[in-house]
């Protein structure tokens, strides 16, 4: 059977988070989301906090739907996901923390690489399993960005084992969207997603585009994408001006307005 799943969520167990668990089950349910991997920002985050975290995740997990969790953990200027993985190490990375919570996780994924200029350093080689070619919350709804992939494309040449990734980054309800993982399994359960998901077993994105895990899909470095790319990163930077002009007034966008702009990039 197809099931389809979404990467890099937040609840309120993240500090920016807004969603409780429960509720965020309903929420994806209601988008026809059977499973969703979860990367809670470490940097306020308890020990308790964390397996407090893990036993929810289990106890809002079914046979219909399945959270799987995971952390999202700074690591100089990047975010390192750790997905999968039900032990809390620290709330920053060094090098070896940063591999220790690599040995612990099913998954180890550079997050919005735009966020640390592309830069990475022998230690996130070793460790990574995925890059984040598409972020929502930097590259919208449409498509990857393409100084992502080529990002991609470079790391992959050193090693062949490296898969493409995205995530919604998701923190509220608005926030949902494109992209959407795929992944063919025969059963609903924590076990076999992550399966999937390691193995290379799922395709992300939209209708209209569709990502495999070697970062292929049709499309690709055409003019098109690059326009499609480059309008959603100067609409999503544009809008995070406006909003912080309009906090340095004392002013807000209308909640309704900005939940259509953020619904439609």
């Amino acid at each position: 059977m197809i099931l389809k799943g979404v990467l890099h969520v937040h609840s309120t167990y993240s500090y920016d988070g807004k969603e409780s668990l429960a509720s965020l089950r309903e929420f994806l349910m209601s988008k026809g989301i059977s499973f969703c991997c979860l990367t809670e920002h470490t940097d306020f985050m308890t020990t308790e906090q964390a397996q407090l975290f893990v036993q929810e995740c289990k106890m809002q997990s079914g046979s219909q739907f399945v959270f799987i969790p995971g952390f999202e953990v700074p690591y100089k200027n990047a975010h390192i996901l750790l997905i999968g993985t039900e032990s809390f190490i620290s709330q920053k990375a060094d090098a070896e923390t940063l591999k220790a919570w690599s040995l612990r996780s099913e998954l180890t994924i550079l997050a919005h690489p735009v966020r640390n200029s592309f830069l990475l350093d022998s230690t996130m080689e070793e460790v990574l399993d995925g890059i984040e070619i598409w972020n929502q919350q930097y590259e919208g709804k449409r498509v990857p960005r393409p100084r992502s992939v080529r990002l991609f494309e470079d790391l992959r040449k050193k090693n062949q084992a490296l898969m493409a990734t995205a995530g919604l980054d998701f923190h509220r309800k608005e926030h949902f969207g494109a992209p959407c993982y795929s992944i063919e399994t025969d059963m609903l359960t924590k076990e076999a997603i992550l399966s999937a998901l390691t193995e290379g077993r799922y395709t992300f994105g939209t209708k209209r585009v569709e990502v495999a895990p070697s970062g292929l899909w049709k499309g690709k470095g055409s003019i098109s994408h690059i326009l499609q790319s480059a309008l959603s990163v100067l609409l999503i930077f544009s809008g995070k001006r406006v909003n912080a002009l309009l906090a340095f007034f004392g002013l807000k966008l209308p909640s309704g307005l900005k939940r259509l702009i953020r619904s439609r990039v």
